[in-house]
């Protein structure tokens, strides 16, 4: 089986890594794709963080990643699932016909969908969520409801995600274990304890 997870510079870190590392975990291949980026080129992740007295968050350089595939060369048709980060390139890649196209391509086959953060500003844009229900950062509520859908508030970012369908969505990092139980649930993968 194999997920596709959009990237681009200044993607979260932990967004990144640790959806990679929990399906690989179950031999699940996963393609990290940036578009106008090939195999072998780098993607510069950030990390973000809030702090008591400031109004935003602040962003500090994370690891970087080299990708090991190529936007341009990917095949839609041999992803069983869609992975999307937050970060702030969800904020420039929402202008990107193809990155709206990848995300359509999805939705219209029903298919598994992750959204954490900032993710949900390129399902905004790509018009996929009309008449749906998702979470994300508190800063894309009216993203949200500007692309036709209802904003999911939570008082806490930890443990807290919503499901619509073949959708998962979080506010941000603190849920990623949740968000991935989901997903991976979604993607029809059983795991015996």
């Amino acid at each position: 089986m194999k997920v596709l997870l959009l990237s681009g510079d200044c993607v979260e870190d932990y967004e990144l890594y640790a959806p990679i590392k929990a399906l690989e975990m179950l031999d699940i291949d996963v393609h990290v794709v940036c578009p106008d980026k090939k195999a072998g080129d780098t993607v510069h992740t950030v990390i973000h963080y809030m702090e008591e007295g400031l109004q935003n968050y602040l962003e500090r350089p994370g690891h970087p990643f080299e990708l090991a595939h190529t936007f341009a060369d990917i095949n839609l048709a041999d992803y069983a699932g869609l992975f999307i980060p937050g970060g702030r390139f969800p904020e420039y890649q929402r202008y990107d016909e193809r990155v709206l196209d990848v995300v359509r391509h999805f939705f219209a086959r029903s298919l598994p969908v992750a959204a954490v953060c900032h993710g949900v500003q390129i399902l905004a844009a790509s018009g996929v969520l009309q008449n749906r229900t998702c979470s994300g950062f508190n800063l894309c509520k009216l993203d949200v409801i500007a692309g036709g859908g209802t904003f999911v508030d939570y008082d806490s970012f930890s443990k807290n995600f919503h499901v619509d369908g073949n959708l998962v969505t979080a506010p941000a990092y603190p849920a990623i274990g949740v968000v991935m139980r989901e997903f991976i649930k979604l993607l029809g993968v059983k795991i015996q304890m």
